[in-house]
This record gives C-alpha cells, sequence and structure tokens, in this order.
C-alpha cells in the first residue's frame, strides 16, 4: 500500500520537474502550466450521513449501524498542453473516510482508498495510433455483515490498443489487450486475475449515424480452487471457485435521429464457458436514448437506457440481468447550478451454486434452490460554481436489494437476510488551482 502512495508522491515531483522554470502560473480553475504539461491539484472535503453502515435487513435480529461521516479527497491531474505525437495524462487521488461515532464497530470502518491512472497515446488523429493504460485502484468500503475490518478491494488494469481510422473516419477499428488483476483482504480465496481481448469496428455509412460491432473474450482464472480453509472440511463441504472464459460478439446502430435526440441499440450472442459446473448461453440486448432540450450549450437532456446480458459472478458462476435506468440533467444559472437525477432497477438471477451447504471457518451455510436480488437505486446531486476554481454541491443516494431470498447460517443468532435499504447524503466542497 505504501508503495503506490510513494508512486503518486513520486508523479507529483516529476511533475513538478517536468515544468520549465518559463512556467505561467494559471488562476484558480484554470492550473498550473508550463510548455508541455498542464497541473491540476485540488481538494474535496465532504460532510454526510450513512444510514446502513453494514447493509443490514430491517427484518434482521441486530440493529442498524449509522453514523454520520466525513472524507477527504486532495488529488491531482497532468496532461499535456498541445498534443502533437504522444498525448499523455494522468491522475492520482488518495481519499480518507473517517465515520463519527462512539462505537469502535463503526469507527473501525474509517480508511483510505487511493486510485492511480495513466494514459499515454500517440498519433491521435492520424491514420494507426497506440494507446497505453493503467489504472489502479484501492477501495476503501464498508462489508455486508458488522465487522472490525474494512473491505478492501485493489484493482490494477493494464493494457494497450491499436487503432485504425483513415481520413474522415468513415471506417474505424480497434483491437485492444488489457490484463487485470483483482485482490480481497477479508475474501482472499477469490483473489483472480483476467486476461482480456477485444475488438471493436464502426462504419459512419451517415453523417452522424454508424453502423458498430464489438468482440469481447475474456480469459477468468481464480487463484484458489476452493473457498474457506478449515481443517477437516471435505472439498464437498466448501464453495468452488470454477475459471471461465465468457465470449460476446455483439452488432448495432449508433446516432441522432434530429440535432437533440441521439440513440444506440445493439443485439449479439453470448457464452460464459465456465470449465465446471452450469455456463450460460444466450442473447444480449443493449439500447440508450437521449434528449437535448433548452440551450444545447447547457448539455440538458433526458436519457434512458435497457441492458440484457449475463455477468461472472462469485455466488454461482454468473447471473443474468435486467438493467433499466433513466435519468435527466439540467444547467441554470449561465449553467454554473447543475442538476442531475437518475433512477435505476436490475433483476439479477444467480445460476445454481452446485452445493447445499458450504462450510467456513465460523459456520455452515445452508443455500435456497434458487437466488435472486431486486437492486433498486436512487441518485441525486446538485453543484454550483461560486467562482473559478471553488465548487459547493450536495449527493443523495439510495440503494436497496429488495429480494426476499435467505441463506441459513448455523452456528449464528442471525440469518444472512440478503434484503437491505441504505441512504447516503453528502455536502461537498472542493477547490481546484
Amino acid at each position: 500500500m505504501q508503495r503506490w502512495i510513494h508512486y503518486a508522491a513520486g508523479m507529483l515531483v516529476a511533475a513538478l520537474i517536468l515544468l520549465p522554470t518559463s512556467t505561467a502560473w494559471g488562476q484558480w480553475g484554470q492550473g498550473v502550466e508550463g510548455d508541455t504539461f498542464r497541473l491540476r491539484p485540488s481538494v474535496s472535503l465532504s460532510m454526510g450521513f450513512d444510514s446502513n453502515i453494514y447493509h443490514t435487513s430491517r427484518r434482521a435480529a441486530g440493529r442498524i449501524h449509522q453514523a454520520p461521516v466525513g472524507v477527504l479527497t486532495p488529488s491531482l491531474s497532468i496532461s499535456t498542453i498541445d498534443a502533437n505525437q504522444w498525448d499523455l495524462s494522468g491522475s492520482a487521488s488518495v481519499g480518507w473516510r473517517q465515520f463519527m461515532s462512539d462505537e469502535d464497530l463503526v469507527r473501525n470502518q474509517s480508511g483510505l482508498s487511493t486510485s492511480l491512472n495513466g494514459q499515454a497515446t500517440w498519433n491521435a488523429d492520424g491514420a494507426v495510433s497506440l494507446q497505453f493504460s493503467e489504472r489502479f485502484e484501492r477501495t476503501n468500503e464498508t462489508p455486508s455483515s458488522p465487522s472490525r475490518e474494512t473491505l478492501n478491494r485493489v484493482f490494477n488494469r493494464a493494457g494497450a490498443m491499436v487503432g485504425l481510422h483513415p481520413g474522415g473516419r468513415i471506417l474505424e477499428t480497434y483491437g485492444s489487450y488489457d490484463f487485470s488483476l483483482y485482490r480481497h483482504n477479508l475474501f482472499p480465496d477469490l483473489d483472480r486475475h483476467t486476461h482480456h481481448l477485444g475488438w471493436k469496428g464502426s462504419w459512419s455509412f451517415l453523417p452522424q449515424t454508424s453502423l458498430t460491432a464489438n468482440v469481447d473474450y475474456r480469459r477468468i482464472r481464480y487463484e484458489e480452487e476452493f473457498r474457506g480453509q478449515r481443517q477437516g472440511v471435505s472439498p464437498e463441504g466448501r464453495l468452488r471457485n470454477i475459471d471461465s472464459n465468457p465470449f460476446r460478439v455483439s452488432g448495432g446502430l449508433s446516432g441522432m435521429l434530429t440535432p437533440r435526440v441521439s440513440f444506440g441499440a445493439s443485439a449479439g450472442y453470448g457464452w460464459s464457458r465456465h470449465l465446471e459446473g452450469p455456463s450460460h448461453e444466450g442473447f444480449l440486448a443493449q439500447a440508450q436514448s437521449s434528449y437535448q432540450f433548452g440551450n444545447v450549450d447547457f448539455d440538458n437532456r433526458l436519457r434512458a437506457g435497457y441492458k440484457f446480458g449475463f455477468s461472472d459472478s462469485t455466488l454461482g458462476n454468473f447471473y443474468v440481468t435486467h438493467r433499466a435506468i433513466a435519468g435527466y440533467e439540467q444547467g441554470f444559472v449561465d449553467n454554473r447550478l447543475r442538476f442531475d437525477l437518475e433512477v435505476s432497477g436490475e433483476i439479477r438471477d444467480y445460476a445454481d451454486l452446485g452445493v447445499e451447504t458450504a462450510e467456513t471457518a465460523e459456520a455452515e451455510f445452508v443455500f435456497p434452490d434458487n437466488l435472486s436480488d431486486l437492486l433498486l437505486g436512487v441518485s441525486a446531486s446538485t453543484s454550483f460554481a461560486v467562482r473559478d476554481g471553488w465548487d459547493v454541491g450536495a449527493r443523495y443516494n439510495f440503494r436497496a436489494n429488495l429480494t426476499e431470498d435467505e441463506i441459513l447460517v448455523e452456528g449464528r443468532s442471525a440469518d444472512a437476510i440478503r434484503d437491505y435499504q441504505r441512504h447516503h447524503v453528502l455536502l461537498t466542497t472542493t477547490l481546484t488551482y
């Protein structure tokens, strides 16, 4: 962990060194400019309230933990000012979240999150382009049951993409490869890595309308075959991690019906291709549309979308998902005041887990014949530019799982009741130089 913090600090020092002596220090909100690079340091302070820290069901025997929360996040971005052959960009942030409570169980969920991203693109405006990217993220999250440890996920992805797009960009095609690592502090048995090959292409047969095609192949491999290393428990008493090679192919149409109405739709077929147990095979579909209203410079719009597909899962080999969203965003006061609202709903149906019971070091779990989720989400945010480089805002998030499915837990005082409702409110002020 300290190594990545040192990397972020090194990125800042290197960026400052790269700025020549003729640097012109900009105004608030404009960043610090040199002959080649622009730096934009910022710091954000948020205060709010979390109504359900551990995603606890109202039907559970234990009480629901809630507390005020504060978040401090300094960040830095760097980018080339006038890209010639190479266009470079990067960002780094470190965030500390602090729960304010008299209970150690709640205060211990405070912790550090970090992110580091970089991208280098060669010949972006030419007929052939090459892009390298790197993304690192460490999260600080609360687990789904009371714990004195926070849930930390570490994700790292590095990749490259080659693009062919001759003059006019009527025909574009891109091939990519990414390698990802996933690490989990509370459940290291879920650690895995992924090789990801992708291809996408588009043909603009009208000025603002294109035919699109996508091919996606992944090779997902777990570090451990079984979950839980309890001595004396046979493999039949533990959940297995099943490797998979999901493959998807799709094609569609994307464009604008009018200067204010845009749309996109695609359909295809996919295979989850798990090496053992149930695998999924079926159609894929996705559609989205938006309508711009009012002053087009403010990017006021209504949007809607739907997606049907499948995803690899640690709860069963996979789940099939239906997800719909609707959103609204608008600017006021010369676009200094922005408002955004999004409502989403998702149904997840999980594949058969392959076992009726499983044992860990803490308890024995008894699974139902079928597991499904009904996920609802509402997010609303507003921001106001007080002046250049100073923004204030507010955000509200509601998340709920309305499932009635339960997992029986032998050896504990309560079963794993999976439904919950969680409200999260944050007031934020951000300074950007």
